[in-house]
């Protein structure tokens, strides 16, 4: 089934930009919608915690010349921290090349490759919570599988850096924290004295088991989103990001289609309002006649 031709098909729409569209429209003052935004800002101000911390940590490795313990890792310091260095180095090199497209992506003004970027999206969101109102309005699918499709798409654009910059350096944080926290659960684990020598080390350290359980928590989305990519595969039957894209407009198309609607019968409303507010100004003015004094 998964070799037959899809039934649906992605058309570039040139309509669907920033340019033609009035995202004022689609601000709503609603609470759940006011806490997603502030999840937002918490996700961002997360993610430039975990890049001040693999900073951090690639200074300390090269300033120091042993790990922030008495127990020594299986590979050895010299190896772990290039190893760690030059997958952070990666993951900025990847971030930048991120960046590169989405500030070809914003000049564009396209909504749907918009919203498919992260940093894009982000970008728009911060910019003004109506960009945000409007994205969560695209996002909002009602079909179960056109959300499976978005949660499997954005898994996936991550796994070059899941893969190349994090796998490799937090296998060396694991066997790195492993013997440690063995060592130090037995024992009095709250003593911040056995995870370094110096209040810089513990630091290190903290910060060192911070990118891992982020690198966990990717790890398993991934994993979970190739699960359901297999049986995802069957019903799209072509290109996860075409589809998606396809979805989007699809999206676009009604929202915009129902703005529409909905201006029109405003209108009406108001034009109503307008035309019954003048009879009755009419009509007050008839009943005012001038009279005539009697002589």
């Amino acid at each position: 089934m998964c070799c037959q031709k899809a039934k649906w098909k992605r058309e570039i729409v040139n309509d669907h930009k920033f340019d033609f569209v009035c995202v004022e429209d689609f601000k709503v003052h609603d609470t759940f919608i006011g806490i997603r935004y502030l999840i937002l800002y918490l996700t961002v101000f997360k993610v430039v915690l975990v890049y001040v911390a693999d900073l951090w940590t690639a200074g300390i490795l090269l300033i120091f010349d042993s790990w922030s313990s008495s127990i020594k890792p299986t590979i050895p310091f010299t190896y772990s921290k290039w190893i760690y260095v030059g997958c952070i180095f990666i993951s900025f090199l990847l971030l930048a090349l991120d960046w590169r497209k989405a500030k070809a992506i914003i000049a564009s003004r396209d909504i749907s490759y918009a919203f498919t970027s992260t940093i894009t999206s982000r970008y728009y969101a911060l910019k003004s919570y109506s960009h945000f109102c409007f994205f969560y309005r695209i996002k909002r699918q009602s079909k179960m599988v056109d959300k499976i499709a978005f949660f499997v798409f954005f898994a996936f654009k991550g796994w070059k850096r899941l893969i190349f910059a994090e796998a490799p350096r937090q296998a060396i944080s694991a066997i790195t924290l492993y013997p440690i926290i063995k060592t130090n659960i037995t024992r009095d684990w709250m003593n911040l004295s056995a995870y370094g020598h110096s209040t810089v080390e513990r630091l290190a350290m903290a910060l060192m088991a911070f990118t891992f359980l982020s690198f966990a928590f990717s790890a398993t989305k991934l994993i979970v989103a190739f699960i359901l990519y297999i049986p995802l595969l069957f019903h799209i039957r072509g290109n996860l990001k075409e589809y998606c894209c396809h979805k989007i407009d699809k999206r676009i198309e009604g929202l915009l289609i129902k703005n529409s609607r909905k201006r029109r019968i405003n209108q009406r409303k108001a034009a109503a309002k307008g035309d019954l507010r003048k009879k009755n100004k009419i009509k007050a003015n008839n009943s005012r006649q001038p009279t005539l004094p009697n002589v």
